[in-house]
C-alpha cells in the first residue's frame, strides 16, 4: 500500500493524539504550580516529549526499510526478550485512556440531552466502531480535523471568556489576590500536577504509523511534523492553562468546564464539542492498542511456537524464527558500503541501494545465533501482520471489554493517574531513550565508521531520557498513591 499522508494531515493526527480531554486539566496545574513554574513545566514537558519523538524517528532510520518501523520492530531489534513488556506498556496506556474516554462520554452527554449514562456510552458505538475498523491512520485525518475544530472552539471560548471578563474589570480581585505569579502555591500539588502535564503530551503511540504513511518520510520532514505538532500543542496548553487559571484563580477545578455557568448556551456547545472530541479521539488510541495486542500474540507464537506451520505462511515464518534474535541490518556487498556511510537521515533515499533484496517486499531480517539471516514478513501497515481474521476478533474483544468496563466503572480518576504515571512515561521517555541509546549511530558502526559527534550527542540525550522517564514514573506513582491533593 503506497504511503499517502501529507505533512499537514500528519500534523493534524499527531496534534489530535497529543491534545485530548487532559487539556482541560492544565489550568488546575497552574493553580498548584503558579504562573511562572507552570509555564516552565509545560516548556520542560514540551522539550522532553519532543525529544522522545525525535529519538524514535531517528531509530526508525536504522532499519533496512524505515517504513517498517514500529515499537515491535525496534523492540525485536534491541531487546527482543523484553518485547512483550514494552507492548504491555502501550496496552496499559491506550486501553486506560480509551476506557476513561468512554466513561467521560457517559458523564457528559446525559447533562446535554438527557437519558441514561449507559445509553450514551452504548450509542457512541455508532461512530466509534466504524472508525475503529479503519486500517490506516491517515484515513482518520478527517475525524482528526473535526476533533481539532471542536478543541479550537473550546480553546477560543476559554480565551474569549477571559478577555471579556478582563475588559469588564471582573477579574481585578482574582488577579490581585488569588494568582500566584512567581511562587509555588502547593508543593504537593506541583508534584501531582506535573504528571498531568506529562500525560497531556503523550503522542508517541501514533508516531510510527505517521512516519510509515508519510509520502516524504525523510528525517527533515518528520522533524518538521514533530516540531509543528509540539509547538501547536504547547501554544494551546499555555493558552487554555493561563486563561483558565487567571479567570478563576484558586477556584479552578480539575475539569475547567465545571467552572463555567452550566446554563450558558456557549457552555452547552462547548460540552458538546468536548464529547465529540472524545469520540473522535478514541480511534486514534485504539489503532496502537490493537497493534500492541497483536504484537504480544506474535511474540508468544515466536517464543512458544504454538502456531501450526501449515496454517498460515506468515505465522509460520515467525514461528520458525523463534530462536533467532534479533532483527538486524546486514551489509553483504562491500561495494555498497558507501550507501550506508551516509547520515541516517538519508536512509529513505538510499534504501533501494542496499543489497538484501527485501526492502520493498514487506519483510525484516532476523539474524540467528549461527550468523545466518532470514526474512520475516511485515504487512502493508508496517507492523506484525494481522493474519486471517485476527484484525477483527482483536477489535471485537477489545471493544467489548472496554465498553463492558465503561458501563460499570463510575470513576476512573485513580486508574487514569496510574496509567499516566506508568504507560505515558514508558512510551514517551523510557522506551525512546532505550532504543536511541542502542540504535543511534549503529548505521556508522555497521560499516566500520566512527559515530558522528551529532549522533553521540543524541545517544547521550537518549540515556538522559531513560533516567528522566524512570524518575518521573516513580515520582508520579508515589504522589498519585500517597500525596494526591484531595480536591484533584
Amino acid at each position: 500500500m503506497e504511503p499517502t499522508a501529507s505533512a499537514l494531515s500528519s500534523i493534524a493526527n499527531l496534534v489530535k493524539t497529543i491534545v485530548g480531554a487532559g487539556t482541560l486539566a492544565i489550568p488546575y496545574s497552574f493553580k498548584s504550580d503558579g504562573v511562572l513554574i507552570g509555564i516552565l513545566l509545560i516548556l520542560l514537558a514540551a522539550v522532553t516529549s519532543g525529544l522522545g519523538l525525535f529519538v524514535l524517528s531517528k531509530c526508525s532510520k536504522t532499519l533496512i526499510n524505515p517504513r517498517n518501523s514500529s515499537f515491535f520492530t525496534l523492540c525485536m531489534l534491541t531487546y527482543p526478550t523484553l518485547a512483550p513488556i514494552f507492548d504491555l506498556a502501550m496496552i496499559v496506556q491506550c486501553f486506560g485512556v480509551g476506557l476513561s474516554y468512554l466513561v467521560l462520554i457517559g458523564d457528559l452527554f446525559p447533562g446535554l440531552f438527557g437519558g441514561e449514562r449507559n445509553y450514551w456510552i452504548i450509542a457512541s458505538t455508532a461512530v466509534i466502531i466504524p472508525l475503529c475498523l479503519v486500517k490506516k491512520l491517515d484515513q482518520l485525518k478527517y475525524s482528526s480535523i473535526l476533533g481539532l475544530f471542536a478543541l479550537a472552539y473550546i480553546s477560543l471560548f476559554i480565551f474569549s471568556h477571559f478577555v471579556f471578563d478582563l475588559g469588564k474589570g471582573k477579574l481585578t480581585d482574582v488577579l490581585e489576590n488569588d494568582i500566584c505569579w512567581w511562587k509555588i502555591h502547593d508543593i504537593k500539588g506541583l508534584l501531582s500536577t506535573f504528571s498531568i502535564i506529562i500525560f497531556a503530551y503523550t503522542g508517541s503511540m501514533n508516531l510510527f504509523p505517521m512516519i510509515n504513511e508519510l509520502k516524504d518520510n525523510s528525517m527533515e520532514n518528520i522533524t518538521l511534523v514533530i516540531n509543528n505538532s509540539i509547538t501547536l500543542s504547547t501554544i494551546l496548553f499555555l493558552t487554555v492553562g493561563l486563561c483558565g487559571y487567571l479567570t478563576f484563580g484558586n477556584k479552578t477545578s480539575g475539569n475547567l468546564m465545571l467552572n463555567y455557568d452550566p446554563n450558558s448556551i456557549w457552555i452547552v456547545i462547548g460540552k458538546f464539542c468536548l464529547g465529540s472530541m472524545l469520540i473522535l479521539s478514541f480511534p486514534l488510541l485504539f489503532q496502537p492498542l490493537r497493534v500492541a495486542v497483536n504484537n504480544v500474540i506474535i511474540w508468544l507464537e515466536i517464543t512458544f511456537g504454538n502456531a501450526d506451520p501449515n496454517e498460515d505462511t506468515q505465522v509460520s515464518e515467525y514461528t520458525r524464527a523463534s530462536n533467532l534474535r534479533p532483527i538486524s541490518m546486514t551489509v553483504d556487498d562491500p561495494t555498497q558500503s558507501n550507501a550506508l556511510a551516509t547520515d541516517a537521515t538519508s536512509y529513505d533515499e538510499q534504501d533501494r541501494l542496499l543489497p538484501n533484496g527485501n526492502l520493498d517486499n514487506g519483510s525484516i531480517e532476523i539474524q540467528g545465533h549461527d550468523g545466518g539471516t532470514m526474512a520475516v514478513p511485515v504487512d502493508n501497515e508496517h507492523h506484525a501482520p494481522f493474519v486471517k481474521s485476527r484484525f477483527y476478533w482483536i477489535t471485537a474483544v477489545l471493544l467489548i471489554s472496554m465498553y463492558t468496563l465503561a458501563l460499570s466503572v463510575q470513576s476512573f480518576a485513580l486508574v487514569l493517574s496510574l496509567v499516566g504515571a506508568t504507560g505515558s512515561t514508558s512510551i514517551s521517555f523510557t522506551l525512546p531513550g532505550l532504543f536511541g541509546y542502542k540504535l543511534i549511530g549503529s548505521d556508522s558502526l555497521a560499516v566500520g565508521k566512527m559515530i558522528p559527534p551529532r549522533d553521540r550527542f543524541y545517544k547521550r540525550c537518549s540515556l538522559l531520557l531513560v533516567f528522566y522517564g524512570l524518575s518521573v514514573m516513580f515520582l508520579s506513582l508515589y504522589v498519585t498513591l500517597f500525596n494526591a491533593p484531595d480536591n484533584a
